[in-house]
């Protein structure tokens, strides 16, 4: 554990958005902050080019380096919350934003919901947004993409670099770091629509130290896919050298739930949330909704166990960034569908149904014990891990 921090950062940049870099580092003089821009900004549009010279502008003494791209927004007290994150963070590059799409958003629920501070990025990607590495580490990746094609992403050559030197990436909760709207180079705000923090603190005290050095890591998650109406909820169970997707249901009918019993569930709690109808949505759609929320509560009974009928409300009212993190879920797989400036209030008319549905999860092993399985899928009886290690201590009283 590092506790003298020397951070050095760069703002990496298009020449076309050098006045967004420059705001930045207005904005945050502490901070000393580098610009660098692509070196062959007529070429075509790529990242990995300029990704090479910012991770290979660190400052000598320093011990970690931070790189952002320039459409990015830090939050409030950033500076001293960076360096609280790094004294206590695990080894392995940490990450300041995870977008609220990627499967790992999901893990970052997961994680906020128990109390966690950092999970382990999940996707086959590591978030670029807002990076930071070991200052040797950073300098090592510099060299290292030297062997790539400029058309390769910078987010799966840092995944690749670190993989193959046995290192891993961690999402910090809260995330740090916002992804402003903007204009992408790369077109990927039509690709992939608004692609928001899962989980930034934006009006909220973080506290003098808002970081512990506990890591959650979920045995399984359950995703919308990528937000696309014909993509069905998934289940992934994860620690597998071969990871698969299943539709929820092949995992709940065989751990002892039955469709009748799903569809009154759904059924029941859509009842008490008429408001996630006035969306327009259809119930099938908001069924995806609920049922993966619904799954993500089973998941995160596991991570709590021992627990008990009230723990799911604790755990709301106990860990700081809980609700936050599970009220950006319906926006996140709403991105491409609700224009941005309807996207969040639309979100909220569903949320509360998606809470619901996870809390209905959470209890349900109780009527179905069988649905232990989902985070326990090989049958090994796993307990939630905390600290890369270490187990759960009891239910908060």
């Amino acid at each position: 554990m590092v506790r003298e921090i020397r951070l050095s950062t760069v703002v990496m940049a298009h020449p076309d958005r050098r006045h967004q870099a420059e705001q930045l580092r207005r904005r945050h003089p502490d901070l000393d902050i580098q610009i660098v821009l692509d070196p062959d900004p007529g070429g075509r549009p790529a990242t990995l080019r300029t990704a090479k010279l910012a991770w290979s502008t660190v400052r000598e003494d320093a011990t970690h380096h931070l790189v952002l791209q320039e459409d990015v927004q830090l939050c409030d007290g950033f500076t001293a919350a960076v360096h609280q994150a790094l004294r206590v963070a695990p080894e392995g590059a940490i990450a300041l934003h995870g977008n609220w799409v990627m499967a790992t958003s999901q893990a970052v629920r997961l994680a906020a919901f128990t109390g966690a501070s950092w999970t382990p990025v999940i996707d086959s990607w590591a978030p670029t947004q807002a990076l930071v590495m070991p200052a040797p580490l950073a300098r090592q990746f510099a060299g290292y993409a030297e062997r790539y094609a400029v058309d390769k992403p910078d987010n799966r050559a840092i995944f690749e670099f670190l993989s193959e030197h046995g290192r891993r990436t961690y999402v910090a909760v809260p995330n740090l770091v916002e992804h402003r709207p903007s204009g992408s180079l790369l077109l990927n705000d039509l690709f992939y629509g608004v692609r928001n923090s899962a989980v930034f603190p934006l009006g909220h005290d973080l506290g003098a130290e808002p970081f512990s050095g506990a890591v959650a890591v979920p045995p399984a998650v359950a995703h919308m896919g990528l937000g696309d109406f014909e993509s069905l909820c998934h289940y992934e169970p994860l620690g597998r050298r071969e990871r698969s997707t299943m539709n929820i249901n092949e995992v709940l009918f065989p751990a002892g739930m039955t469709a009748p019993e799903v569809e009154e569930a759904f059924a029941s709690d859509l009842d008490y949330h008429p408001e996630a109808v006035t969306t327009g949505f259809g119930p099938s759609m908001l069924f995806q909704f609920w049922l993966t929320s619904f799954t993500q509560g089973v998941i995160a009974r596991g991570m709590l166990e021992p627990a008990g009928p009230t723990t799911f409300d604790k755990q709301l009212d106990a860990a700081p960034w809980a609700r936050l993190a599970l009220g950006t879920f319906a926006a996140g797989a709403l991105r491409k569908t609700c224009p941005r400036e309807r996207i969040l209030d639309t979100a909220a008319l569903i949320t509360p149904l998606c809470v619901t549905g996870m809390r209905a999860g959470f209890g349900a092993i109780e009527s179905w014990p069988g649905l232990r399985a989902l985070w326990d899928p090989d049958g090994n009886a796993m307990r939630p891990r905390w600290n890369d290690g270490t187990e759960k201590e009891d239910e908060p009283k």
